[in-house]
């Protein structure tokens, strides 16, 4: 699937109004609120275990410098992510999710039904750099839900 189509439908079908994007750089860890991800910042890739493809986020180290010089808030060292059970990304929700006062717990709710946190009825999601936003077998299952009559062909539902 083309890169334009997996942003499109990633975004048609997202729950969240913002996202809350994390970085690394100089082992420092940091993070910025955006409205949306910049499509530069997403890459499609083949995905593991018969998935399909994944969008993916991979920030360019120039891209990280220019949040950084726009006021990207640092969190702490990088290390934060190596101290518990759960995997990088969870650990970096919980991590936002703590900064901003409230309670986190894991969860396995898709993007489309709501975002990982909400300030003000806002609904955001929350993502480390490298993390998957989503692949092509969940989009195809949830479209699928919503109009059992659509058939995926060629990177696109057709009905």
């Amino acid at each position: 699937m083309k890169k334009a189509t997996m942003i499109r439908h990633y975004r048609s079908h997202s729950a969240a109004d913002e996202y809350i994007i994390g970085f690394t750089n100089d082992k420092m860890l940091y993070f910025v609120r955006l409205p949306e991800i910049l499509p530069r910042w997403l890459n499609v890739e083949e995905a593991s275990r018969n998935q399909g493809q994944n969008l993916r986020l991979r920030i360019k180290k120039k891209d990280k410098t220019t949040l950084l010089n726009k006021g990207a808030i640092c969190l702490g060292p990088s290390s934060l992510l190596k101290q518990d059970k759960y995997n990088k990304g969870e650990i970096f929700e919980k991590l936002i999710t703590e900064y901003y006062g409230q309670e986190w717990s894991k969860d396995t709710v898709p993007f489309w039904v709501q975002g990982d946190m909400r300030i003000n009825n806002i609904e955001i999601q929350i993502k480390l750099d490298t993390a998957t936003l989503m692949n092509t077998k969940q989009i195809e299952k949830h479209f699928y839900k919503i109009n059992r009559k659509a058939v995926w062909q060629n990177g696109f539902f057709v009905t």
